[in-house]
């Protein structure tokens, strides 16, 4: 209580009283705000008329680096299948199998033409629901879709939020469709639909299978999934060849926080419950509330999702949130499709419309405004991190070095972990190995385990030997020189790439906490 009073303060003394009005009445203000925003920013799509499709990712800044994380796994994967191994990745010979959980198929298109990929999978999620036409009012359907279409939840997944997942969800509106009216051969091909985009929507279709079949006490909605869980099955085939695939779910068991005991990194703030869980969760309980009030009746599968929402914001984190942001807004516009009533329409668009604040895509002044965007160009930040990287030969190792994060992972990379997949993309692609990323951080996360920490030139000096590195990437804040402290050492600089540079590139955004960093390439001293 004490939290919420302080930031209810905070609120009155930044935005006034008139903010006050502005958060009362954002549902209605969305109304009007969230369309004109949506036909400006598809209308800023235009853009990728061109056919330029990869120069561009995501639709801000923020998403459009930090999702170079796919690129990256897209590219070793192309390169040498899930059977292979990357010597790019974590420590080097990174053994590819453990990618078990990526559709390839999906997530190849997202590395070819990210906006267009995500354009044309959530506008298909959209349409899709038009198949309840053939059981329920027309007038009822299009309206439902209508307020889903203009909806915050629809705008913050299709421009900032989704990823290559967004293809699993294209298709799991008719696999619900088929689920709520017991359409089981429907359900089976868009189960096994999904599983072509998108290992997380088949598992969490897995669940809501699952209670499906318990609730009509019948075995064939499990029966339905069997064909997308043999498809996902044939995911582990590489990982049981090579004898590792009790290490690798192990391994992905403490990523997640399913095992948190004999581990080097733990997860702290992910694990509670802070205001934006409970503010979901607030949407997301009176839309339950008002439909028991109406109907006398839980709806099952609906309430299975906010389960699983409070189960992966708390104990175990299996699905990213825009996951579940897309579970909660498939489950409740099939539920309000479903059962027209005018009271449950106006819960619905509560749900289905968030105050925009909380979408994690705009601002702090217009926290009820979503903002106009457009396809983020990536381009000059991969040309420019190519020429940072153009000492450097192919089959060498770059080090980059950061405070020891002390045994948590939000504090690993101090901040610039978004930043972070810009030189390991662009590394990978010439063949260099650049370190240390997510995936050696996992690798090495067990106790006593050794690690890649310190900034000192002592620690350095330690750590470049023992990753066998030949250059080291030291940053500082834009506008200093590199310390003397290097030159000193025998380092020799080559080359720096300024983010103070690229901020007219970057639209005003700031995707890393911390001052603007300036990165130093500089080469280990010689023997």
């Amino acid at each position: 209580m004490h939290k919420v009073i302080e930031l209810w303060n905070k609120f009155i003394e930044r935005y006034g009283w008139f903010g006050l009005l502005r958060l009362i009445f954002y549902p209605l203000t969305t109304l009007v705000t969230t369309p004109v925003r949506l036909l400006q920013t598809l209308w800023a799509c235009l853009i990728l008329a061109d056919g330029k499709w990869h120069s561009y990712n995501r639709f801000t800044a923020k998403h459009g680096i930090n999702s170079l994380f796919y690129w990256t796994r897209a590219l070793n994967l192309y390169r040498y299948g899930r059977w292979g191994n990357s010597p790019y990745l974590g420590l080097g010979n990174y053994d590819l199998s453990r990618c078990f959980h990526y559709s390839l198929l999906s997530l190849y298109a997202y590395w070819v033409a990210s906006p267009v990929f995500l354009l044309v999978c959530m506008f298909g999620w959209l349409f899709s629901h038009l198949i309840w036409l053939q059981d329920i009012s027309s007038t009822w359907v299009l309206l439902v879709i209508g307020l889903a279409a203009i909806s915050t939840t629809f705008y913050s997944n299709t421009f900032g939020l989704q990823n290559y997942n967004a293809a699993g969800w294209l298709f799991f509106p008719l696999g619900l469709y088929a689920l709520l009216t017991q359409k089981w051969i429907l359900a089976g091909t868009a189960w096994l639909a999904a599983s072509f985009g998108s290992f997380t929507v088949v598992f969490i279709a897995g669940i809501l299978s699952l209670v499906a079949a318990i609730s009509i006490c019948n075995i064939y909605p499990l029966l339905a999934l069997l064909p997308a869980l043999l498809k996902l099955c044939t995911h582990f085939l590489p990982s049981i060849d090579s004898g590792n695939f009790r290490n690798i779910l192990f391994s992905v068991a403490k990523a997640i926080g399913m095992i948190d005991k004999k581990v080097k990194y733990k997860r702290t703030s992910s694990r509670k419950l802070g205001i934006t869980h409970l503010y979901f969760l607030l949407i997301y309980s009176q839309f339950v509330l008002v439909f028991y009030v109406l109907k006398q009746d839980i709806p099952a599968l609906f309430l299975s999702g906010v389960i699983f929402f409070l189960i992966n914001s708390t104990f175990v984190r299996f699905a990213d949130v825009q996951s579940i942001y897309m579970l909660i807004f498939s489950l409740a516009t099939a539920t309000t499709i479903q059962n027209p009533m005018p009271l449950l329409l106006l819960s619905y668009w509560v749900l289905a419309s968030p105050l925009p604040l909380f979408t994690g895509l705009i601002s702090q002044e217009n926290f009820d405004v979503v903002p106009k965007l457009a396809p983020f160009s990536i381009q000059p930040f991969i040309e420019g991190m190519k020429a940072f990287f153009s000492p450097v030969s192919q089959g060498e190792r770059v080090f980059m070095a950061f405070e020891d994060p002390k045994n948590t992972y939000e504090n690993v990379f101090d901040g610039y972990r978004t930043l972070l997949e810009l030189p390991l993309y662009v590394a990978a692609t010439k063949n260099i190995h650049f370190m240390p990323d997510w995936w050696g951080v996992f690798e090495l996360n067990y106790e006593g385990a050794p690690d890649f920490w310190g900034r000192t030139v002592e620690l350095v000096q330690k750590n470049i030997k023992c990753w066998n590195a030949d250059y080291v990437v030291i940053y500082q804040d834009a506008g200093t020189e590199l310390e003397e402290k290097w030159r000193d050492a025998g380092f020799t600089v080559l080359s720096c790439f300024s983010w103070r540079d690229y901020e007219e590139h970057l639209r005003g955004e700031k995707p890393y906490s911390g001052e603007t960093p300036v990165w130093w390439l500089v080469k280990k001293p010689m023997d």
